[in-house]
């Protein structure tokens, strides 16, 4: 019942009419951009006994940015705050010069199981063998966003309804760009608030899953700061070297689990990419 009304709200949201300025009938309704590269990447894991980048050193980047009319299909990126990157649909309600209204669907929470997430390759992780896998989100809501000059402002509200937590998480990024040159420069500040009910989910501890090590653990409601930078550099007009650096701090509820090495999640980035 749940699933039916929220998916009827989206349609409803889908029908309203954009508020914004019609463009002129000879501009294109397609925009589109694609980009795949390669990354190099280290980490301080926030999961304990997390091999790093062991298993796979390199990865590969595909980062996309496509609408039709008000409709859109998006990778969040230059956030560096986790490897875990996510598509997201959605559709504009209202836009103009400085103000965006979309209804968006995507998915926040990486895919855990006992080799930790998918970044960390295949191998058991003694630290988490036993547990039960906890599936990424399917998350449905609003987000609210500013744009002014050299700054960005964003808040997103979701709630879950993919059977993972079924609760809500409230994301918020600041960005603020520097040119330098011909580097660009994007400076962020994020906090998410997490549920009880999300926290439990990922972090905390089943009966079933609890060892002389590894005890029974009920999640608590917390929150996530992030710091991060990150860079772009054209090599040429098709290739982008990309640098990056985060930071994440995790309040207690997440950092008292028995499978949380600490509250402090670090990631470095060197990716090269190519546009088209």
């Amino acid at each position: 019942m749940i699933r039916k009304t929220a998916a009827a709200l989206l349609l409803a949201c889908l029908a309203l009419p954009v508020l914004a300025d019609d463009k002129s009938e000879s501009e294109s309704n397609w925009n589109w951009q694609v980009s795949l590269g390669l990354s190099a990447w280290q980490e301080k894991s926030l999961l304990k006994d997390a091999p790093g980048n062991s298993a796979l050193p390199v990865l590969p980047t595909l980062q996309f940015d496509v609408s039709y009319k008000n409709f859109f299909l998006e990778t969040p990126s230059r956030r560096i705050s986790s490897l875990s990157s996510y598509a997201l649909w959605g559709y504009h309600i209202y836009q103009d010069e400085v103000w965006q209204v979309d209804a968006i669907w995507g998915s926040y929470m990486p895919f855990l199981d006992e080799s930790g997430y998918t970044q960390h390759g295949f191998d058991v992780n003694e630290a988490l063998r036993g547990i039960s896998e906890r599936q990424s989100d399917g998350s449905i809501g609003v987000r609210l966003q500013r744009f002014e000059d050299n700054q960005h402002f964003s808040v997103e509200l979701v709630r879950d309804l993919d059977n993972a937590y079924r609760d809500f998480l409230l994301q918020t990024y600041y960005n603020y760009i520097i040119q330098a040159r011909n580097w660009d420069i994007q400076l962020t500040l994020g906090l998410n608030l997490y549920s009880s009910a999300l926290v439990d989910y990922y972090f905390g501890i089943r009966p079933h899953e609890v060892t002389p090590d590894r005890p029974l653990y009920k999640g608590k409601a917390a929150y996530r700061l992030h710091l991060g930078v990150s860079t772009l550099y054209p090599i040429n007009e098709d290739w982008l070297l990309e640098l990056g650096f985060g930071m994440n701090h995790y309040s207690k509820g997440v950092s008292d689990s028995p499978i949380v090495e600490s509250s402090l999640e670090a990631l470095g980035m060197v990716n090269v990419r190519y546009v088209f």
